[in-house]
């Protein structure tokens, strides 16, 4: 009877443990809504370049969004700060209020990188985030997410106040994701129910932040498979991508909602965008070696290729224009 019993304790441990290694189809309209985020993602690189012009015109995609107004853009000029540009605007069309940061371009931004001492999470915007008890993050981003948003903070609760109906939509890439990250979260936690979309996000803190955010964004049974229009939590990454792997030690941790694509190139096939069960899934982005990530990741650019192909300048978008609604 013992036997059978332990027989049945290591069927149900490896079923769970099979479950969260889940690797799923994604559908056409997760497709559709991550393709469109990465095309007006592309355009913050245009921030402390060339710039962006009110209403909304630049020299990468703005041109594909005419129902766009632009509210306000952030840039660090001082070259031994840790800062992050982006751009607020919004989509009268669509009703829909974005927040978007812009990726690593510069070696300040590096230099933030290797800031990996972590500290207690700041409460920033919302005082229900002492909520999240033993959470930490890494000081760098910290320091990028809470010098950006004492640029762009007043503009943004203007624009609550002028559009109270609008929904916001966080997204940020490689560095800006990881702003984007803690961006969603403040907002999740002050009430604001935010669609938030990271591609190629580091890891932002340890399991104890990690789980917070799934909690806040996938309730206490998470199901990281779900899709569908209630999902507000997409973490995209790409095949051979090493920044998603970094810091790799502890206490470092992801947050589940991981969307893989499986696919070299950019406008990746259907069939090869992954919807990936549990936090660090084997089968997605930690399939790879970091041999591997670091070499021929690197050599690939697959750290710049989410959809779209990531330009580091505003005047050489590498992609054709956005061709949906």
């Amino acid at each position: 009877m013992k036997f059978l019993s332990a027989l049945a304790t290591l069927a149900f441990l490896f079923s769970a443990v099979a479950a969260q290694d889940a690797v799923l189809p994604a559908d056409q309209a997760t497709w559709d809504l991550l393709n469109r985020v990465m095309y007006v993602s592309g355009n913050a690189v245009c921030v402390g370049q060339q710039g962006i012009q009110y209403p909304f015109t630049c020299n990468a995609f703005c041109s594909s969004f005419p129902d766009f107004e632009l509210v306000t853009t952030w840039d660090n000029r001082a070259p031994l700060e840790f800062d992050v540009s982006g751009f607020l605007a919004v989509d009268h069309k669509r009703k829909e209020f974005w927040h978007v940061f812009r990726g690593t371009t510069t070696l300040k931004e590096q230099i933030t990188n290797l800031q990996t001492q972590q500290q207690p999470m700041a409460k920033w915007y919302s005082p229900d985030l002492a909520e999240c008890e033993g959470c930490t993050a890494h000081q760098g981003f910290q320091i990028t997410y809470n010098n950006a948003y004492k640029q762009f903070g007043e503009k943004m609760k203007q624009t609550w106040e002028k559009y109270p109906d609008y929904k916001n939509i966080v997204t940020g890439h490689s560095l800006g994701a990881a702003a984007a990250y803690l961006h969603g979260l403040n907002l999740k936690t002050g009430g604001k129910d935010p669609l938030v979309v990271t591609s190629g996000q580091p890891l932002v803190g340890n399991k104890a932040l990690a789980e917070f955010n799934d909690k806040l964004f996938f309730g206490d049974k998470p199901d990281f498979t779900h899709l569908g229009p209630d999902r507000q939590f997409y973490r995209l990454t790409h095949r051979q991508d090493i920044i998603p792997r970094l810091p790799f030690w502890s206490p470092y941790y992801h947050s589940g909602g991981e969307i893989f694509i499986d696919y070299p190139w950019a406008q990746p096939p259907l069939e090869n965008l992954k919807v990936c069960d549990g936090a660090e899934n084997p089968k997605c982005v930690f399939s790879t070696s970091i041999l591997e990530d670091a070499t021929v990741g690197i050599a690939k650019l697959a750290h710049l290729i989410y959809f779209i192909n990531f330009s580091l300048q505003c005047s050489l978008p590498l992609s054709p224009p956005y061709n949906g609604d």
